[in-house]
C-alpha cells in the first residue's frame, strides 16, 4: 500500500479515480480485474468520508451499467481450484523455486478474499474492507448461508494463524509450506479448512452470472 501511494501513477483526485474505475469496470481485462481487486479493498483511513462515500456510489453505478463486471470478479473468484485435489491431496507448486511447496496464500487464503468481496460488492456493500467483516455481513445479508460465511471465517481466522506460526518458525512469509515438516494433525487441520473454500467456490459458480436482483 505504501509503495503504491508514493506511486505518482495512484495519485489522482476524486473525479480521476472515478474514471479509472470506470473504465476498469466497463472495459474489463485480465490485468484490469487484477487490479481491481486491489483497489476496490480501499478504506479511509484519514480524511474526508465523503470523498470516499462519492467513490464507492460512482463504482457501483458503473457496476449497474455494466452488470456483467461481477460475472468477470466471479471467474478470477475461481481462478483457484480448492486446495484438493480429486484424491484428497495437497495441490503444490509444479516448477519453480517452490516447486513441491504448499502455497498456503494463493491456494486457501486468496480464495476466501477474492470470495467475500465478490459477494458483498454484489450486495452494494462498499464500507468493508476485512474479509472476516465481509463474511459476518454476509451472514446477516444472507441468513440461509450463515453456517457457510461463519465456516469462512473459522476457516481464514485458522489459515492466517498457521501461516503466521509457519513464517515464524522459518523466519519467512510462512506462505510456501513444506508439507513433509507438518505432522499428521497439522496437515488435518489444513485439510478440515478446505471444504469451506470448495463450498463457497461452488456458491459463486451457481450464482454466475449474477442476476440484476443479486445487485
Amino acid at each position: 500500500a505504501e509503495m503504491m501511494a508514493s506511486n505518482p501513477k495512484w495519485c489522482l483526485s476524486v473525479t480521476e479515480w472515478k474514471e479509472q474505475f470506470n473504465n476498469w469496470i466497463t472495459h474489463p481485462n485480465a490485468d484490469k480485474i487484477m487490479l481491481c481487486t486491489i483497489f476496490f479493498d480501499y478504506h479511509l483511513v484519514f480524511g474526508n468520508k465523503e470523498l470516499v462515500d462519492d467513490i464507492s456510489e460512482s463504482i457501483f453505478k458503473s457496476i449497474h451499467k455494466y452488470e456483467i463486471f461481477l460475472n468477470f470478479l466471479a471467474l478470477n473468484a475461481l481462478k483457484n481450484p480448492p486446495p484438493l485435489s480429486f484424491f484428497r491431496q495437497f495441490l503444490v507448486e509444479n516448477s519453480g523455486e517452490h516447486k513441491d511447496f504448499f502455497d498456503i496464500k494463493a491456494r486457501a487464503l486468496m480464495p476466501l478474499v477474492d470470495a467475500a468481496r465478490l459477494l458483498i460488492l454484489s450486495h452494494n456493500v462498499k464500507n468493508i474492507s476485512s474479509t472476516i467483516y465481509r463474511f459476518e455481513k454476509l451472514a446477516d445479508l444472507e441468513p440461509q448461508n450463515k453456517d457457510l460465511y461463519d465456516s469462512c471465517i473459522d476457516a481464514f481466522k485458522i489459515l492466517l494463524r498457521f501461516r503466521t506460526n509457519q513464517g515464524l518458525k522459518h523466519n519467512d512469509s510462512g506462505r510456501f509450506i513444506d508439507l513433509k515438516t507438518l505432522n499428521k494433525p497439522d496437515r488435518l487441520k489444513l485439510k478440515n479448512c478446505f471444504k469451506p473454500i470448495k463450498d463457497i467456490q461452488e456458491l459463486i459458480s451457481i450464482r454466475s452470472p449474477f442476476p440484476q436482483s443479486d445487485l
